[in-house]
């Protein structure tokens, strides 16, 4: 799983209004292997990463400050909210 683009994700809700950030969601599938939405709705930080280590480090940091927990429901209450 992409630590990036799950981040994005969590931006947007941070800062738009749901109903807004939820008009723009698009989520897609870019292998066969199981749904976007599937894979967003048992998210867990744990299992992201970035390309590049030192940018994962970093972002890491901040979600640690955010909360892991907190972060995860976030992202896995946006998979049921954008289905």
């Amino acid at each position: 799983r992409r630590l990036w683009c799950v981040w994005e994700l969590f931006i947007l809700f941070a800062f738009a209004r749901e109903e807004q950030a939820l008009e723009r969601v698009v989520v897609m599938t870019l292998t066969e292997q199981s749904s976007a939405l599937e894979g967003l709705e048992t998210f867990d930080v744990a299992g992201s990463h970035c390309y590049d280590p030192n940018e994962e480090a970093r972002l890491l940091r901040v979600i640690q400050a955010v909360g892991v927990h907190t972060f995860n429901c976030k992202i896995r209450t946006l998979a049921v909210k954008v289905r």
